[in-house]
């Protein structure tokens, strides 16, 4: 292994490295270890550093504004000393791609002018807000009849959405959850814009509203193709769209990759524009633990495949099939020779079969043929002439999950999102999502991020009062068993075996488990306090609810505390439920 020392390759803090570094990069591919020293590193956009991606769970676009650009390297450790990474405008700080045996450590990712704002509410009636905006950190003007905010390149993006956080406890404000029922602004001078709303107003004075602007169109780390890729002590202050996205990789790691706000510059809340970390169609073990996530605008982790429509035989050994969600398409490697591919009947959600890939040949950014080794024969041909009655999802691109001694802080939306047939591991976290906290979900009808589970252990994890404390999709519980099946069958659960154990709730009379065709379920060893720290919001009457689900086990749990709740467990057309 050689050692480059970044500093003797004219690459010295305060200066801009973008072209730099890639030519260092290009230069040395293999068997090295880059090391930077300890300061602030600036990265723009240029036309040199422009790629077609096409990201998963992202907005698509021609090409891609790239920082730092790794291709086709191998053996390689970025040791950063602390280093902090400054980006302009929309682009991607750091993209890994087709790389093998990468450890990339002790950076810090950041913009000046940040990729989501914060404001303070200076006055409110039942109708409006007054909130203030410091000109200085979030650089905006009154444009027309909203307000833009400039985040550098002279790149400048509108108001997309607003999400109140409580001054006291920073926590998203109870029951307000994803959004203000924003009806227009009106600019008041100093800074001062008042917000009027089309539901009556819950807040107060000092709160603070986060407002989200710009476009999901870049990820602050985007992986592709690699093998063996460790991030570990990296700090994302600010990114424009998904912090982390790792898709069709083998083997990723995180450790302490935390999304947390620049609070050296005034930021109380905010760190990422969306979702914390998406691994989409990667295989092996996905490893994430001691990470913090705080004030993500999305779902801190989402593990899911990518399920595709088939639209019609072409002939016995080839299927035409779609894309069916537009920040999910395109993509070269959704296929290999040699994969396994599973064939879902949507209805039910119940697995025809299995197909071997052959070939895999992309017709435009929604519609690829898809080769098979064998030919279709029966009762699979006649489904694959039904245009709405089959979906792909590749098995072979399906990866196992460790998540254990995660910080999951108050964030929009939910938790940890998992769907996934390989084993996965929920263990040691501390959660304060607003939403569910653990949602194992799984479709190919809606979303479809595909992937039915098969075996799952949510054991040790401390929920805490905050979590449910507003809703938003699929939010039927604290750990929310939910996919989306349209006709279930109790026969033929669609998620198995998974096991809730030794796991601490305080619930302020909210549901602490939803389950939603399930089988094999254990919920057993928890313990669940009542909260007094909030009223009870919840429509539902129900610690537990179970429907379409078969062989589940309720045992040893403690309820501790006076309920207002009329029910412990609520069971829908189920068989064979122990309660003990």
């Amino acid at each position: 292994m050689r050692t480059i020392y970044a500093a003797e390759y004219g690459i010295r803090p305060g200066t801009d490295v973008t072209a730099a570094m890639r030519e260092l990069f290009l230069r040395y591919p293999a068997d090295t270890v880059y090391v930077f020293e300890k300061g602030d590193y600036f990265l723009s956009p240029t036309e040199e550093m422009r790629a077609d991606y096409r990201l998963s769970n992202t907005n698509g676009m021609p090409c891609r504004v790239l920082g730092l650009w790794m291709q086709q390297m191998e053996r390689c450790v970025f040791q950063g000393n602390g280093a902090r990474l400054w980006f302009a405008g929309q682009m991607q700080p750091i993209t890994v791609d087709h790389c093998r045996d990468i450890r990339i450590e002790n950076f810090i990712i950041d913009w000046k002018k940040p990729m989501v704002a914060e404001s303070e509410v200076v006055s409110y009636t039942e109708d409006a807000v007054d909130l203030y905006i410091d000109p200085q950190r979030y650089p905006h003007r009154f444009a027309g009849d909203t307000l833009e905010f400039d985040v550098g390149a002279d790149e400048w993006y509108p108001l997309a959405g607003m999400v109140q956080y409580d001054k006291g406890s920073r926590c998203i404000r109870r029951v307000t959850g994803a959004g203000f029922a924003l009806d227009r602004i009106e600019e008041l001078g100093n800074d001062v814009y008042r917000f009027f709303s089309r539901k009556p107003v819950d807040t107060d004075k000092g709160n603070i509203f986060v407002l989200r602007h710009n476009s999901r169109t870049h990820a602050a780390i985007f992986a592709e193709k690699c093998v063996d890729l460790v991030l570990e002590d990296i700090t994302v202050h600010s990114c424009g769209g998904l912090g982390c996205l790792a898709q069709f990789c083998h083997n990723v790691t995180c450790r302490r990759v935390n999304f947390v706000p620049d609070t050296e510059a005034g930021r109380r809340i905010t760190s990422g524009r969306d979702d914390g970390m998406q691994i989409t169609c990667c295989s092996g073990v996905v490893t994430i633990t001691e990470c913090v996530f705080n004030g993500l605008m999305d779902d801190p982790i989402n593990i899911h495949g990518c399920c595709v429509a088939v639209e019609e035989a072409v002939d016995h050994r080839t299927l035409r099939c779609r894309y069916r969600h537009e920040q999910s398409r395109g993509f070269l490697y959704w296929a290999e020779k040699g994969d396994e591919i599973a064939v879902i009947e949507r209805r039910h959600m119940s697995q025809a079969g299995t197909l071997k890939a052959a070939s895999y040949s992309l017709e435009s950014l929604d519609t690829f043929l898809l080769t098979l080794e064998e030919p279709l024969t029966g009762e699979l041909l006649a489904m694959a002439k039904d245009s709405e009655g089959l979906a792909l999802d590749n098995l072979s691109h399906t990866a196992a999950l460790i998540c254990t001694k995660n910080r999951f802080g108050s964030c929009r939306a939910r938790g940890v999102l998992v769907s996934t047939p390989k084993p996965v591991v929920i263990a040691e976290n501390y959660f304060e999502s607003s939403g569910s906290s653990i949602l194992v979900a799984g479709d190919s009808n809606y979303w479809f991020e595909s992937g039915e589970c098969n075996d799952v252990e949510i054991r040790d994890n401390v929920f805490t009062n905050q979590c449910l404390s507003a809703m938003y999709q699929f939010c039927e519980g604290v750990i929310s068993i939910c996919p989306v099946v349209p006709e279930p069958l109790v026969s033929m659960p669609y998620h198995k075996n998974i096991r809730i154990t030794g796991n601490l709730f305080d619930s302020a009379d909210t549901p602490v488990l939803y389950a939603y065709s399930c089988g094999g379920l254990t919920f057993a060893k928890n313990r669940i306090f009542k909260s007094y720290a909030a009223d009870s919001w919840y429509p539902g009457d129900w610690l537990i609810k179970l429907a379409y689900c078969r062989k589940v086990t309720l045992a040893d749990n403690e309820r501790i505390g006076k309920f207002g709740l009329k029910h412990f467990v609520v069971t829908e057309e189920c068989e064979d439920v122990t309660l003990s």
